[in-house]
């Protein structure tokens, strides 16, 4: 049995912070799509963890699996889908 190589895609934002040591915070999106929570509480919940992440002086991370690519790290434009 061959098992493939794991290759997540970073977002720069995530990549920046691994190359400066910043502590980042991982969130899956699951919880914040329509699968998760109801809308509009997802998006307020999204916005939320978001803000309070970076206030602490993390780098949020929301995870997905966008066309069979492991994304860690979307933009904000990318929540939606």
């Amino acid at each position: 049995m061959t098992t493939a190589a794991f290759s997540p895609t970073l977002s720069p934002e995530v990549s920046k912070a691994l190359a400066n040591h910043q502590p980042i915070v991982a969130l899956e999106s699951t919880i914040f799509s329509n699968l998760g929570l109801p809308t509009p509480a997802n998006r307020e919940a999204l916005e939320r963890c978001l803000r309070v992440i970076r206030e602490r002086g993390a780098v949020p991370a929301v995870t997905a699996v966008r066309d069979g690519v492991a994304r860690i790290g979307l933009r904000d434009d990318e929540h939606e889908r």
